[in-house]
């Protein structure tokens, strides 16, 4: 059986840096650079060390090669990641078309809680319709002292289990209730800091539970903390995105137009007139829309950095 161990711990610590492995695993950059060279075998505690600070499969990280793309997804979940969100998220059961301008008919809610067990960490979390059901399932779970406690208040059929994973720019938080037959994934940003994570604006990628079930993409702010701004502002913030249009070329053209009709008085009827206007000014409309459509949003550094103030400012 080949044995990929060396190549393997080479991508690795060049994900990483040697000296951030050694300082997660608690052996010295010495010991890792003989292992990488061969002159050394790893012990079996450092073996486990690698699996507790990345979870990573034992078996598969000495006996199958990665690639350069499967090492960048090597899960290496920090502790400052533990603990329960409450999320913000738009309803994706009403129709295409049909949804209500109503922010309190529109707004869905949920907890988020991560935690370690047995050295792997562990992601269950539940949905909801109401702030105040989601407000009282976060207070509750910040008062356990316990993973069996956080399991157990967990319990309903309703509840969702999945995992974490993460590489060095962004975090990939998979959901899923088999009862329900559904699932999801939680794509955030990664921030370049070893404090504790807060939160941030990030997307969610599931199937739409309403009147026909089909892919479904959306904004959703992950949060530690309850945001005490109104639900119309959080409501506002959710939106895929606002195109900033500059009408001024367009305006001077309609006015070229109207003061070519009104030269032209005689030789059109009024009809004729008004229909070319609003031939005009519907196409023109029609033009600016299809320019300034949203084919796809995303979630910028700079976006994600408003949403983390936002949240900030709830510490």
């Amino acid at each position: 059986m080949d044995n990929f161990f060396q190549d393997n711990l080479k991508e690795l610590t060049s994900r990483t840096s040697q000296n951030e492995l050694a300082k997660k695993t608690g052996f010295s950059s010495a010991s890792i650079s003989g292992y990488i060279s061969g002159k050394s075998e790893p012990s079996l505690k450092f073996l486990l060390a690698l699996k507790e600070n990345y979870n990573i499969n034992i078996d598969s990280f000495i006996t199958e090669k990665f690639s350069s793309e499967q090492a960048k997804v090597v899960k290496q979940v920090d502790d400052k990641f533990i603990g329960n969100y409450i999320v913000y998220y738009y309803d994706s059961s009403v129709y295409k078309g049909k949804a209500s301008n109503i922010s309190k008919n529109t707004l869905r809610y949920g907890v988020i809680s991560i935690f370690k067990q047995h050295s792997e960490i562990q992601v269950l979390a539940s949905l909801m319709k109401s702030k105040e059901s989601a407000v009282i399932l976060k207070e509750k779970l910040e008062e356990v002292l316990s993973v069996e406690e956080i399991i157990s208040i967990y319990s309903s059929e309703d509840a969702y289990s999945g995992s974490i994973e993460t590489t060095t720019t962004q975090v990939f938080i998979y959901i899923k209730n088999t009862n329900n037959n559904d699932q999801g994934l939680i794509i955030l940003n990664n921030p370049p800091s070893n404090k504790t994570y807060i939160g941030g604006l990030g997307t969610v990628n599931s199937v739409s539970r309403g009147r026909e079930h089909m892919p479904c993409v959306q904004f959703m702010i992950v949060s530690r903390y309850v945001l005490q701004i109104p639900d119309g502002e959080i409501y506002n913030l959710l939106a895929l995105g606002m195109a900033e249009i500059n009408v001024k070329n367009e305006t001077e053209q309609l006015y070229k137009l109207f003061q070519n009709l009104s030269e032209n008085a005689d030789t059109l009827t009024e009809y004729q007139r008004l229909k070319i206007f609003e031939d005009s000014l519907s196409n023109t409309l029609l033009d600016l829309i299809d320019a300034n459509m949203f084919r796809f949003a995303k979630v910028s550094g700079m976006e994600d950095d408003n949403y983390y103030r936002i949240i900030r400012e709830e510490e």
